[in-house]
């Protein structure tokens, strides 16, 4: 078991690990993390955490013990409670002489390349000045992360942004369990297949993900080129342990070359804002050739967006690639219909002859 010094290792910590589950904040697992991660620093690895818990923190503030289902009150929660963790990991960094910096992000700022990039920007600054970057969903403005667990996707797109290799998911298990016979902790996964996923339970009390939105994440992380650990946040010295070598935790492994960030900003991004539907002669140009989608393998189209935008490239009802359009669904429908001041203005050269360039698609891994 190796970590890189060369490149941020994302640590995700989940809100059962720093739940006491009785709408609390477990104080003595964040400084212990606080501590380990201090420890490692030290030793020249660099981190970036993201962190779950405002929900639970605002719990305490309110002396609120009960799990809350209405939307509006777990908004208003995360509101008051991210300020409460903050200041939590704030004290017991400056304890070690270290200081943070706090993100919240949602969905709308990846959707978009260029926010992307700015959001990556952002995070580089921060570790250049020996920041540690504490990153969470904004919750107060997102729904999907409390209904879906978005910080285990956040984590993926967390590392993609930093280029990271190595990301650790802290929950409150020992790793993955093998559920049959001794149900005994799984110590590597060369792939997560069905019979992986089949091992997955459901969320807990205080969480919102569960064991198969992180393997659904550990998978984009393992077919992108990157390895992922899973252990157990709430064991003392659990990241010590860990980057010490010892077997403590399941590796995921990394299972393909590396993708570039832009191919894995394209991968990630849950929501293309459109879909095309090729022909044979198209699907098979990009996925043997390699080729750029030209609008003579376009069939039709749904939905609308503008130039940059990601589109889903789709072949017999199955999604076959994304990527960034060079022209809008305007100028594309009138494509389709062989519009002649259209046609006249791609013969010229004013309009791209092609929806997608080759090198911005990427092809969608069915393994």
């Amino acid at each position: 078991m190796i970590f890189s010094k060369d490149k941020p290792i994302v640590i995700k910590i989940g809100s059962a690990v720093l739940s006491t589950g009785k709408g609390q904040i477990d104080e003595k697992v964040i400084k212990n993390l606080c501590d380990n991660v201090a420890k490692l620093i030290g030793k020249g690895f660099t981190f970036a955490i993201v962190s779950s818990g405002a929900i639970q923190a605002g719990m305490e503030v309110v002396h609120q013990q009960r799990k809350i289902s209405r939307l509006s009150k777990k908004q208003a929660l995360a509101a008051i409670g991210q300020v409460h963790l903050m200041q939590i990991y704030k004290k017991h960094f400056a304890r070690q002489g270290l200081n943070i910096g706090q993100i919240l992000l949602s969905h709308e700022d990846f959707k978009q390349r260029d926010s992307f990039l700015n959001t990556r920007s952002t995070l580089n600054q921060l570790l250049s000045l020996n920041i540690i970057p504490i990153i969470n969903e904004n919750d107060t403005v997102s729904t999907e992360e409390i209904q879906f667990g978005d910080n285990d996707r956040l984590s993926v797109l967390i590392a993609n942004a930093l280029e990271a290799e190595e990301i650790v998911f802290l929950s409150t298990t020992e790793g993955l369990m093998d559920l049959k016979g001794k149900k005994s902790k799984i110590d590597e996964v060369e792939k997560i297949d069905n019979s992986i996923f089949s091992l997955a339970q459901g969320g807990n009390a205080m969480g919102s993900g569960g064991m198969g939105s992180k393997l659904n994440s550990i998978d984009i992380l393992n077919k992108a080129g990157k390895t992922a650990w899973l252990a157990n946040g709430k064991e003392r010295n659990i990241l010590n342990n860990l980057f010490n070598k010892e077997n403590i935790g399941t590796c995921f492994k990394a299972r393909t070359d590396k993708k570039k960030s832009k191919q894995l900003w394209m991968l990630q991004n849950l929501k293309p804002h459109g879909e095309v539907f090729i022909d044979k002669g198209a699907y098979e140009a990009l996925s043997k050739k390699k080729a750029s989608l030209l609008f003579q393998g376009i069939k039709q189209f749904e939905k609308n967006w503008e130039v940059g935008q990601l589109v889903s490239i789709m072949y017999k009802g199955n999604e076959i690639a994304r990527g960034m359009a060079r022209i809008n669904s305007k100028v594309l429908s009138k494509c389709i219909e062989k519009d002649k001041k259209v046609l006249t203005q791609i013969k010229e050269g004013n309009i791209p002859k092609f929806l997608i360039h080759r090198d911005d698609i990427v092809i969608i891994d069915k393994e």
